[in-house]
């Protein structure tokens, strides 16, 4: 029985990838399993089976769920906000659809430690990456369009995000396995190449920045006082370097294809800001802003081509849906976890469990100019719940046991984390 659970979440994390969605997803639609009949029943089975695999756990599920109560809380406030949701269809199905996605990231928490999410996520879109390599080749009609290199996937900022998720995931096991680690460098290259390839600005900088940070993981190790110092020094140089970016935005942006407005999205932003001020508290009602007349007239003013799809900025897309209490949710849960990875990281020197604060800082970068927090069906949802399960686990984990003694029991904080679910 526990081998088909492994093999329907495995089946779940490669469709939440998106993999395939270039043969048969509306080229319009921008996310995984929107407006799409067919990959959204396949997605409801597979929660179904994951809420029944989850009965059989429903006491440590159940407490989990009261651990981490912003996640929970937020899926609630989505299908409350049907209520005064400008399209309660929409708003419901979606809703329904966070429940479910949440839900299969509560199970991976509660049964997954994190370097067993971090080998499964990036097995998934590592087959991502090779059936998009062989689509290019074999059916370049599918694979490339006019926009740029997709793939399998059904736009070319899908590609970028799976390839520079994909990317940060094999980084991380190259640096922590010495065994496959040949196979983890071709990998991580492989999604290097066709991240560049799919030209998506946000993935690239975003992928940029996160190998930027790899070098430092060692700085969390540090004695208090030296973290300090090491703040003292490296805070200053990163105000440098980032005074320099912002120097030199301009031919930044024309390297990357991108104009001033950061490929009209300025724009955007001033007219979601001022809708967002019709409806600062609750919002519209989740995701329903775009399909209401209101979204369309954003949609004409900011004249793109075609209709806009979401605020291309995660924080502002969940305060247009669900307004300033929605917003508060998600960033009361960002900051816990943000805070608790840390933690985590600097009282274990093994580099998976350094994936926790990896993924939330990612989560943040990634949502500046596009949207995935929360982006119904997809991976990086799914991933982001199953940190913050697994966080809430070895926090509850650990507040049960006694102080450790030795510094060996120190280095690895959450060993006994697995035994919650028996």
């Amino acid at each position: 029985m526990r081998k088909l659970e492994h093999i329907v979440i495995f089946i779940l994390l490669l469709f939440a990838t998106g993999a395939g969605q270039a043969f048969f997803a509306n080229p319009d639609m921008s996310s995984t399993g929107t407006g799409q009949p067919v990959t959204e029943a396949i997605f409801a089975l597979i929660y179904f089976l994951v809420i029944l695999f989850l009965v059989k756990y429903r006491t440590a599920a159940l407490r989990l769920m009261l651990t981490e109560t912003w996640l929970a809380a937020l899926c609630l406030w989505a299908m409350a906000s049907v209520a005064w949701s400008v399209n309660p269809e929409e708003s419901l199905r979606r809703a329904l659809a966070l429940i479910g996605t949440t839900i299969a990231g509560l199970y991976l928490g509660l049964h997954f430690e994190p370097k067993q999410q971090l080998k499964l996520i990036a097995y998934a879109i590592g087959l991502g990456a090779i059936a998009s390599v062989v689509v290019i080749i074999a059916v370049p009609s599918v694979g490339i369009t006019s926009d740029g290199i997709q793939g399998v996937y059904n736009l070319k900022n899908s590609l970028g995000r799976m390839m520079s998720l994909g990317a940060l995931c094999f980084a991380l096991l190259v640096l922590g396995e010495r065994r496959r680690r040949a196979v983890g460098i071709v990998m991580f290259l492989l999604c290097g190449a066709l991240l560049v390839l799919s030209k998506s600005a946000t993935a690239i900088v975003v992928t940029i920045l996160m190998m930027a940070l790899l070098p430092f993981r060692t700085v969390l190790y540090l004695r208090s006082r030296q973290l300090l110092a090491a703040g003292a020094i490296l805070i200053p140089l990163a105000a440098a370097a980032t005074f320099c970016v912002a120097e030199s935005s301009q031919e930044i942006l024309r390297a990357l294809g991108r104009s001033s407005s950061l490929s009209g999205r300025i724009p955007l932003w001033r007219l979601v800001l001022t809708s967002i001020s019709d409806h600062p508290i609750c919002g519209y009602g989740f995701t329903a802003f775009w399909d209401s007349w209101k979204g369309e007239r954003v949609s004409d003013t900011v004249k793109w081509g075609a209709a806009v799809p979401h605020a291309h900025n995660g924080f502002l897309e969940i305060w247009l849906g669900l307004g300033l209490i929605g917003l508060a949710l998600i960033l009361i849960n960002l900051l816990r976890n943000f805070l608790f990875s840390l933690r985590i990281a600097r009282n274990s020197q093994e580099v998976e469990y350094s994936w926790p604060l990896l993924l939330v800082v990612f989560t943040v970068l990634y949502n500046l100019t596009e949207n995935s927090l929360p982006a119904v069906n997809t991976l990086p949802w799914i991933a982001y719940a199953a940190v913050g399960y697994w966080l809430a686990r070895a926090a509850r984990e650990q507040a049960a046991e006694p102080e450790p003694e030795s510094d060996a029991e120190r280095a690895y904080p959450v060993r006994g984390a697995l035994n919650w679910v028996e």
